[in-house]
């Protein structure tokens, strides 16, 4: 069986690429960098987390109420 994602003999690294980019390079495992293309990082806050945000800060608010009346 073959998938179209596998990798040929022709698609890997020949010398002239590892002469560029040598052996060793540390590979980008950053779960934060994977996928972007130069320094660009989403926010943080992002809209959907602070919603989340207000929406756990009323969940709260109405759990501490409870305990304090």
């Amino acid at each position: 069986m073959r998938y179209d994602d596998w990798l040929n003999e022709n698609e890997y690294p020949d010398e002239k690429d590892i002469e560029a980019f040598g052996d060793d390079s540390p590979p980008d495992d950053d779960p934060l960098t994977i996928g972007y293309v130069g320094d660009y990082r989403p926010p943080f806050w992002t809209p959907q987390r602070i919603g989340l945000a207000i929406f756990v800060l009323f969940l709260l608010s109405v759990f501490l109420f409870s305990l304090l009346r």
